[in-house]
């Protein structure tokens, strides 16, 4: 028969206390994991069938928690602000937004859903990881009773508009160049698109003003836009062309891989001007216009090729820019 001593039993037993006592702490962590799982996914759905009361508590019990991972937390927070903004509880959801955003551990990813959270859209992934710790919010109070949090993009241009027609779009990881079109087809507008502008989007808007959807998708992207009359210039904030007044006739130009100076020389013509350029102005053009003022496309064509113009009675001078 084996024996075993005292004090080797004694240690055995221990040893064997400690992998047990581990064993069951890590299969009550795993428990408590998918509890918190349970929670969030019941209130993504109770959110998503209109079950306010429901979703409150399911988020809120995550946000009570003292055992929850701060990335949790957070996110059970924004879709606890959610679905206190949708039940009508504006002061509430604020409150919830507040503390995401002033969050120490608020990490790239739970900064994103938040941006979302609030109606904005989001650019690419390369450009969200460039700007995300840049990104800001700001609360609005000129709602008296619909108080709310709004996103602060680095290098933002305001710009405020008119209403114009509304479009409903989904959006994941878009081309903006996507959405210009999209814009084009829908307003009727000569959307003109400045060297410099590329970028991503994800948005989702339902039946709003499409110049509302262009600073959500612009202002994330660090880019500007601007409308006169039946254009939109959509540029980087220091490739916009100063603001003009415009009132020559009204022309349809169809140019492809022309000559830079031939084509503004026979732009100045349809206005009955005279056109004089610097010797090292040179370059090629293609470019589509509808019913727009003739000046108004000599100034287009000037700017996206990166030159200056000035004019004198109808003698129309370009030089490059001014170092």
């Amino acid at each position: 028969m084996k024996t075993v001593s005292f004090d080797r039993l004694t240690n055995t037993l221990m040893a064997l206390a400690v992998v047990v006592a581990a064993a069951s702490a890590r299969t009550a962590a795993a428990g408590q994991g998918q509890e918190v799982l349970d929670l969030m996914a019941e209130g993504r759905t109770q959110t998503d069938l209109g079950n306010y009361d429901a979703a409150l508590r399911a988020f809120g019990a995550i946000v009570e928690r003292s055992d929850v991972p701060p990335e949790f937390r957070l996110e059970a927070l924004v879709r606890l602000g959610v679905a206190r903004r949708a039940s009508g509880d504006f002061e509430g959801a604020l409150r919830a937004f507040e503390r995401v955003a002033a969050a120490p551990e608020l990490d790239s990813a739970t900064k994103a859903l938040l941006v979302q959270a609030l109606g904005e859209g989001l650019p690419g992934a390369k450009r969200w990881e460039e700007i995300w710790p840049r990104v800001s919010f700001a609360v609005e109070r000129s709602g008296a009773h619909r108080p709310a949090m709004t996103v602060v993009w680095p290098d933002a241009v305001a710009g405020r508009r008119p209403a114009g027609d509304s479009l409903s779009v989904s959006l994941t990881d878009a081309s903006l160049s996507d959405l210009f079109r999209l814009i084009a087809d829908v307003s009727g507008l000569n959307v003109v698109v400045f060297p410099g502008v590329r970028g991503k989007v994800t948005l989702v808007a339902h039946d709003e003003p499409f110049e509302r959807i262009l600073d959500r998708a612009l202002s994330p992207n660090g880019l500007a836009w601007r409308r006169q009359d039946n254009v939109l210039l959509i540029a980087p904030p220091d490739k916009m062309p100063p603001a003009r007044s415009f009132r020559g006739r009204r022309v349809a130009l169809d140019f492809r891989d022309s000559d830079l100076r031939k084509t503004l020389a026979e732009i100045a013509q349809l206005g009955g001007a005279t056109l004089t350029a610097d010797p090292a102005v040179s370059g090629a053009v293609t470019i589509r216009l509808n019913q727009v003022r003739w000046d108004q496309a000599f100034d287009i064509v000037a700017h996206l090729n990166g030159l200056e113009w000035s004019e004198e009675g109808k003698a129309l001078r370009v030089t490059l820019p001014r170092r």
